[in-house]
């Protein structure tokens, strides 16, 4: 082969790779474009994922961690849901005392370690804004409803402090929850103690009461035993007295008319019958000859008779002086100014004109103008030596026609409120 032919021949094949590569490189352009953008789309991929990975770890830590703070005591976030909870504005919120109770109270403050701290559950209670306005505006709202008992929230706190190097920041990540059912519940729990307390010791008082009204009633029987000794006559008297003034006083509860008592209404009311039977206590000072003598009295035998009422006023004098002696019973003196009073003015009379002192209207204590009406029925209507005994319905019709007189008026439309349940006591 000739030098001509060879170089045609390396010429062609010359031609050949250079055509190659200029296809070759045509390729490799369009390879290393494809490599950019598919570089390009990685980035941004990567840069996407990464801002939605941030995206979702944000939206995570504060789904977990509704409340999140810096050392700085700086809100750097605050659930709108744990706002509205609160009744509070981020603002309001952020400038709060309770952002200084946190780090008063609870939050980690030491500031030398770095390592991620766990920050344990507690309780923080939060004033709500309707009841706080109340307590600052008082005359404000004082025709509105009471202040409800719950008007805290009750919050359950717990969450980590970590540091963010890159800012410098430690940052208190809070999980918060509503945990006011359960503080209710406690509370409602205690309260269950506290009644179950308070009922047994209720119920202790009660059987304390019962022994006193028992002690009451056993001395006054035993009183009344003593004046039985001393008169049989009284002593029937008596117990129609005690009849008489319960029916009346439960007629007085009844109509809520005893406004201002020196001790629980009702009670008070009771210790008036009880002691209804101690009116005539004072004739034991008087001889059994004078009592059964009958009207045909002596202006100085009378006035002897009349005497019982301070002679039986004194002897529940003596028993208060001895009780002011005592601090232990001296609770009980306004129990024994009930027969005091009874004793010394059942005689009185409404105009002034009855004794021992001539007291008149409700200066005359209401015990004892109970039991005048009491006294005046029983005497009208029992057998006695100086006496024709009346009908039940002649002494109601007199004891009526004695009202603003003898009697006090009020408690002589008492008295015909309850007269037929009278009519069952038995006189011979």
């Amino acid at each position: 082969m000739n030098i001509l032919s060879q170089y045609n021949l390396l010429l062609a094949k010359y031609k050949k790779v250079a055509a190659y590569a200029q296809k070759a490189g045509r390729v490799n352009r369009r390879l290393y474009n494809n490599y950019l953008k598919l570089q390009h789309y990685h980035n941004s991929v990567i840069k996407k994922t990464t801002n939605q990975a941030k995206s979702i770890l944000e939206i995570t830590i504060k789904e977990k961690y509704p409340l999140i703070v810096d050392h700085r005591k700086r809100v750097i976030h605050v659930s709108p849901k744990l706002l509205k909870a609160i009744e509070m504005t981020k603002d309001e919120f952020t400038s709060s005392i309770y952002i200084d109770l946190l780090f008063e109270k609870f939050l980690p403050r030491n500031f030398t370690d770095t390592k991620d701290q766990i920050i344990k559950d507690f309780h923080f209670p939060i004033l709500l804004k309707e009841l706080e306005d109340k307590t600052q505006n008082p005359e404000q709202n004082q025709a509105e409803d009471p202040i409800h008992l719950h008007s805290f929230l009750h919050l359950g706190i717990s969450g980590k402090r970590v540091f963010n190097h890159r800012k410098k920041l430690f940052l208190y990540l809070l999980s918060v929850r509503d945990i006011s059912p359960d503080i209710e519940l406690l509370y409602y729990q205690k309260t269950d103690l506290i009644i179950e307390t308070l009922s047994a010791t209720n119920l202790r008082l009660l059987q304390a009461q019962k022994t006193i009204e028992a002690h009451k009633i056993l001395l006054v029987s035993l009183v009344c035993s003593l004046v039985e000794e001393h008169n049989r006559e009284t002593s029937r008297h008596l117990q129609n007295i005690r009849t008489i003034t319960t029916c009346m006083i439960e007629e007085i509860y009844r109509l809520k008319l005893l406004k201002n008592a020196p001790y629980e209404t009702f009670q008070y009311l009771k210790d008036i019958a009880y002691t209804s039977l101690l009116h005539d206590i004072g004739k034991v000072h008087v001889s059994k000859e004078l009592i059964g003598k009958g009207n045909e009295l002596s202006e100085a035998e009378f006035k002897k008779v009349q005497s019982h009422t301070v002679a039986g006023a004194a002897y529940i004098k003596k028993i208060i002086i001895l009780f002011q002696n005592d601090p232990t019973f001296s609770r009980y003196i306004d129990f024994l100014m009930i027969p005091y009073n009874i004793c010394l003015y059942h005689h009185e009379r409404w105009d002034g004109s009855g004794y021992p002192i001539g007291l008149s209207g409700s200066r005359i204590p209401l015990p004892a103008r109970i039991v005048a009406i009491a006294d005046a029925y029983d005497a009208m209507r029992a057998p006695r030596s100086y006496n024709i005994p009346q009908s039940h319905q002649e002494a109601v019709a007199e004891i009526k026609r004695c009202s603003g007189t003898q009697f006090d008026p009020v408690l002589v439309k008492v008295f015909l409120n309850i007269e037929r349940q009278l009519e069952d006591i038995h006189y011979d």
